[in-house]
């Protein structure tokens, strides 16, 4: 046994060439084996990289509130205009108009309550003026023929009544104020409507097209004689004077589409008498 290494000898022809060529492969083998590992280990860190993106956890839910729908409005007693409940206007006005005997509808026009509680309607072609829950009835009406479609200017005067007081009445009727009325319809032009009687003036309270007012006396109250009768004067915003019951008294009014006068003295010639004027 040596330790001297083998001499030196030269490759037979061609075998360089064979060695070299098997190192490469040997070579390129390696290098492609550590390819895809490394490939395969960037694939997983960018989806490890997703799923943080994509995977994060969502924030926690709010808690669960009940929600509910609020109420379905309902109509205000003073939807009506009138400070009551719908089904108390539809009383007043076939109440009202039940008690008159007469056929069709009436339209509350006023609804007052005072020292009495009275009501003011209209039909086509009367008006109503009515007491109610007095002298032990629900309902009772006077009513008049107008031509409730047409006005003698600015104004009408649909009653200028007076009523005793009291006992005047009879039993049913005792304790009760006695009272003066002044009711009628008014056009656009009219602000203010005042009545004086006995001395004194009172506004009367104006909607829906018309004015309406009681002037109060005690129960032990008559009408007294040979004084003035009531006037009704009709002013506009700028506190112009438009007319009085006075003027009224003295005039008439014919209906345009006929030529009837329905307004005043009806023997007086149409060339004589104004056209009136349509109701609102």
């Amino acid at each position: 046994m040596t330790s001297m290494l083998p001499p030196t000898r030269d490759l037979p022809p061609g075998r360089q060439a064979r060695i070299r060529a098997e190192v490469e492969r040997a070579v390129a083998g390696r290098r492609r084996r550590l390819l895809f590992p490394i490939l395969a280990g960037a694939t997983a860190v960018a989806a490890v990289v997703v799923s943080v993106l994509t995977l994060q956890p969502a924030p926690p839910p709010a808690p669960a509130v009940h929600i509910t729908s609020p109420p379905p409005a309902t109509p205000t007693s003073a939807s009506t205009g009138f400070g009551v409940p719908q089904e108390e206007v539809e009383a007043v006005e076939t109440g009202c108009m039940k008690s008159t005997g007469l056929q069709g509808k009436a339209k509350l026009h006023q609804l007052l309550d005072e020292q009495t509680r009275w009501a003011l309607l209209y039909t086509e072609k009367e008006v109503l003026l009515c007491s109610i829950g007095a002298g032990g009835k629900d309902y009772r009406a006077g009513f008049g023929k107008r031509a409730v479609q047409l006005l003698p200017g600015h104004f009408s005067v649909e009653s200028g009544s007076a009523t005793a007081g009291g006992m005047h009445l009879g039993p049913a009727y005792a304790g009760a104020p006695g009272y003066r009325e002044a009711a009628g319809r008014i056009d656009s032009k009219v602000a203010r409507v005042t009545v004086t009687a006995d001395g004194d003036t009172v506004d009367a309270k104006i909607a829906n097209g018309t004015y309406a007012l009681r002037i109060y006396y005690p129960p032990s109250w008559t009408i007294p004689e040979g004084v003035p009768d009531p006037v009704v004067r009709a002013y506009d915003a700028a506190g112009t004077l438009l007319g009085t019951s006075s003027d009224l008294l003295n005039a008439c009014f014919f209906d345009p589409a006929t030529g009837e006068v329905v307004y005043g003295d009806q023997r007086k010639p149409r060339d004589q008498c104004q056209p009136a004027s349509p109701w609102k």
